[in-house]
């Protein structure tokens, strides 16, 4: 199972570096989840990145279609408490410490993919597998 961040996925949708190496992980391992900040986060960013409107309405609708593959963590009341102490703890980003905090309800194995190099530090110490390119 793969876990993943939005600094991550956004990869997917958009044409950036390590994005065909994000495509053969997904690829590789079907089951995919993460936070239910997922949907908006992406689709925020990738608002701000792209420029052609027609690219976006591309990129969205891969997005839609993909969401429906994904198991999507609720962001509830306790999440938000323990994203407080990860936030705190490793002086991360709000949206960071929480997709951190969502990682806690998913039962091993599973890997953890983003490219936030606060957040993957952040990660490593609270014991969650990374998985990034070579």
């Amino acid at each position: 199972m793969i876990a993943f961040d939005s600094s991550a996925l956004v990869k997917r949708y958009r044409e950036e570096e390590h994005s065909e190496w994000m495509a053969d992980e997904m690829e590789r391992d079907s089951h995919w989840c993460g936070s239910a900040l997922l949907a908006p986060e992406t689709a925020i960013a990738l608002a701000r990145a792209l420029l052609s409107s027609d690219d976006l309405v591309s990129a969205d609708a891969r997005l839609s279609r993909d969401l429906e593959f994904f198991d999507l963590i609720p962001v509830d009341g306790e999440c938000l408490v323990n994203s407080i102490q990860i936030g705190r703890g490793f002086g991360l980003r709000t949206l960071d410490a929480i997709h951190l905090a969502a990682l806690r309800e998913l039962p091993p194995p599973f890997r953890y993919l983003t490219f936030d190099a606060r957040q993957a530090e952040a990660a490593t110490a609270l014991g969650i597998d990374l998985i990034a390119p070579a």
